[in-house]
């Protein structure tokens, strides 16, 4: 099946460029891991693991037994990307956002489709994670902590377009055409601590820096937050910014914390999300090769 273009990520194409990023060849995990009961949004099913198959269970002369589980959560639980028809936003007929208006989904550059009528059964029809290539990009840390002299953002904390600037004047760091802004907010540690401002005063992007970020030619965004933007308020302003109107995708729960220890501000980045048909989003384990 040939690879295309996913709203803004390019056809995935290791280029010359791409393969400079690679200093030292150290390989970063950037995925939490899953816990049973782990926090997440509120009407997410969290992740649970029951034996399906045991050893115990082979019967026969096989000379062997074997084990299996049956795993349940929600496709937005743990570290996971979103498909762009995970977010769409309600518009009257002149495309203006309204209350009372239909929902649209992101269809291309000033375009929408109603979302009504791209959902079956079986899962969503129109930019379903399916579509989605895999990630091979040059991606970048923005330490938001750090650079705020604190291990851990203030709750529900708005990092603004003037603290995105100034973060990436202290560390050096450039944002190109095709680059992948990964923000830390420091809030891994409200997950592990099962701190429930992991889910109800996340630290993150506000619009301003969305937009900011988006004109330096970010093309995909992640965080280690629920929702990589502040919540509250809870209006996804910017996941309809970034999804509905310009084709960016968000990376969520991610584990940023020995990229900004060892200060590796930019790597090469690899995500293969999973073909799961009809799905908002999928489960991914992203890479970060420095």
């Amino acid at each position: 099946m040939a690879m295309t273009a996913y709203g803004k990520l390019p056809i995935p194409r290791l280029t010359p460029d791409l393969v400079t990023l690679i200093k030292t060849g150290e390989v970063f995990s950037l995925a939490v891991q899953y816990e049973q009961g782990m926090l997440v949004p509120g009407p997410m099913a969290s992740y649970s693991i029951a034996p399906h198959l045991r050893h115990s269970d082979s019967t026969g002369d096989l000379p062997f037994a074997a084990a299996a589980e049956v795993i349940n959560m929600s496709i937005h639980v743990g570290t996971h990307i979103d498909a762009l028809c995970h977010i769409s936003e309600k518009q009257d007929a002149d495309g203006n956002p309204s209350e009372n208006g239909d929902p649209r989904l992101y269809a291309g550059e000033g375009k929408t489709v109603p979302a009504n009528e791209h959902v079956s059964f079986t899962g969503q029809t129109h930019n379903s994670i399916e579509n989605m290539p895999p990630i091979v990009m040059r991606g970048v840390l923005l330490d938001v902590a750090r650079y705020k002299g604190v291990d851990v953002l203030p709750d529900a904390y708005p990092i603004t377009d003037a603290d995105i600037q100034a973060t990436i004047e202290k560390q050096g760091t450039t944002i190109e055409d095709n680059t992948a802004v990964l923000i830390r907010t420091g809030f891994y540690q409200h997950l592990i601590d099962n701190n429930s401002a992991f889910r109800d005063a996340q630290a993150g992007i506000d619009l301003s820096a969305a937009q900011y970020l988006v004109g330096q030619g970010m093309t995909l965004v992640g965080s280690d937050t629920m929702s990589v933007e502040v919540q509250p308020p809870g209006d996804h302003a910017v996941h309809r910014y970034h999804l509905v109107y310009n084709g960016i995708t968000h990376v969520e729960v991610m584990y940023l914390d020995e990229l900004a220890e060892k200060q590796q501000y930019e790597f090469l980045l690899i995500i293969t999300p999973l073909k799961l048909t009809g799905a908002t989003g999928s489960w991914v384990h992203p890479i970060a090769i420095g």
